[in-house]
């Protein structure tokens, strides 16, 4: 892994590095009798319904989707949407890279249940809502790992090759006051797996959907539909698609700028190029779970990096403390019913 961001990183051209620097049980039924005399006290079985209304309402209050609600569309600045995806395969195939410490050990095939994913990255301006509802701040939000991560602030030293604590809590996207990375319909960089699971989790609360990100198989479905694609528009690489290293870019673009033009077959956007895109997925073990500290799955390619990763069945990883200027994230739900 080492070794390919240092490939990927001498690759680059002398102003590309410039860039760097669960059916709930109802009340027991209580037979019908007479009205009992206004002074009787009530019986065994009215209070033990009455009883068991009071929990069950309770539960119910404390639930997010009990509570109105506006829903993530609604919450979130345009451009947001959901794409409904049916249920179906995906042929998943060993990365070239680190394959021996790899779950996926030979091409295999996955069902995948129907879902939504949203149409584009999450952009800076869609971001900025959770940073200034105090996400940053709110330990609720974030998994064990994350919150001590953030405590401990850490940051990609581009000198060493690695990422290391600064002991300075992080309060915000690594290039949050950066306006060549900032712009309010530029898919949101400088965020780590952490903050992205953190945005999901608040974002789940406020809206009361099931927020969170996509599972590897789940991408991949959504970029390359039924047909085993090689790239979301089709099997030929066409640079005026994407916004991959052939474009000489530099720097992301506008989650609209490459829109009915690189779609995949269920009309997502962006899905090759402009950031890598985080995954639920550990990528040596396959546990969708968030717990932990495990290297998660990235996807799609970037601005950065050439076409061969731009591939909708190319895999890789980062560590989930990783936060750079060409990674980003985009989120999914349970499909609707």
């Amino acid at each position: 892994m080492k070794l390919f961001i240092s490939y990927a990183l001498r690759a680059l051209t002398v102003a590309e590095r410039k860039l760097l620097r669960r059916p709930r049980k109802s009340a027991p039924a209580v037979p019908r009798h007479a009205a009992p005399p206004e002074d009787a006290p009530p019986s065994a079985a009215s209070q033990e319904a009455a009883l068991e209304t009071q929990t069950r309402q309770r539960e119910i209050e404390r639930r997010p989707q009990a509570r109105k609600r506006a829903r993530v569309p609604e919450l979130l600045p345009p451009p947001f949407a959901w794409i409904e995806i049916p249920a179906g395969q995906v042929t998943l195939v060993p990365d070239g890279y680190d394959k021996e410490e790899s779950y996926l050990k030979h091409a295999t095939i996955f069902d995948v249940a129907a879902f939504a994913i949203a149409k584009y990255p999450i952009t800076n301006a869609q971001y900025a809502l959770f940073v200034e509802a105090g996400g940053y701040h709110e330990r609720r939000w974030w998994t064990e790992a994350g919150w001590r991560t953030r405590e401990e602030g850490w940051a990609w030293n581009s000198q060493k090759g690695t990422s290391e604590p600064t002991g300075n809590p992080w309060t915000e996207p690594t290039y949050w006051q950066d306006a060549e990375w900032n712009g309010a319909d530029h898919p949101v960089v400088g965020v780590s797996w952490y903050e992205a699971m953190a945005f999901c989790r608040w974002l789940s609360e406020v809206s009361g959907e099931e927020v969170t990100l996509p599972s590897e198989q789940q991408w991949q479905r959504a970029a390359q539909g039924d047909d085993g694609r090689t790239f979301p528009w089709g099997d030929t690489w066409d640079s005026s698609r994407c916004n991959a290293g052939e474009n000489g870019a530099g720097h992301t673009t506008s989650v609209y700028k490459y829109e009915e033009h690189g779609d995949s077959p269920f009309g997502a956007v962006d899905m090759a190029g402009n950031v890598w895109e985080w995954c639920l997925t550990a990528y040596e073990t396959g546990d969708d779970t968030p717990e932990g500290d495990a290297h998660r799955v990235v996807r799609g390619g970037s601005w950065f990096i050439h076409q061969y990763y731009t591939r909708a069945a190319f895999r890789f990883w980062f560590n989930p403390s990783f936060c750079y200027i060409f990674v980003g994230f985009r989120v999914v739900r349970p499909p609707s019913l």
